[in-house]
């Protein structure tokens, strides 16, 4: 009997939030910013540049910054083909095919007119680069 009960409870409370036409989702944010990793495995400075990218990345996700993090794979042809279509999907196709097959560099953009922010690299120290993100939402 009580198992009936919750089972119709259940399916009560489903019906009257779709007959109402409330969501019981939240909203999720939008990131404000977008930071690409241009990486590859056989790219010298990619090695200097992650565990600067690696502390960056953690360090806004801790001060919950609206940034969303997309590591770009150019290693190979299969992986290329991946980080194009995943950039795509960002609508960030057009971007993509103006910075060729350079890696090496984290490009920060704004998430809604897709414009450079700024951009760092493995030749950046790691207060230059938390100055920058300083400055981020």
């Amino acid at each position: 009997m009580k198992k009936t009960l919750f089972i119709f409870s259940c399916v009560f409370t489903i019906l009257l939030t779709i007959i109402s036409g409330q969501s019981t989702a939240r909203e999720l944010p939008k990131p404000q910013t977008i930071a690409l990793y241009f990486y590859a495995d056989w790219c010298p400075n990619c090695q200097n540049l992650t565990p600067k990218y690696e502390k960056i990345r953690t360090q806004a996700l801790l001060d919950r910054k609206s940034i969303l993090f997309v590591k770009l794979d150019l290693t190979d042809k299969p992986r290329i083909h991946q980080s194009i279509l995943l950039a795509q999907g960002l609508g960030l196709g057009a971007y993509i095919q103006q910075q060729g097959s350079a890696t090496g560099y984290v490009a920060f953009l704004d998430a809604n007119t897709k414009e450079e922010k700024f951009r760092i690299t493995s030749a950046d120290s790691i207060e230059i680069i938390q100055n920058n993100l300083q400055n981020l939402p």
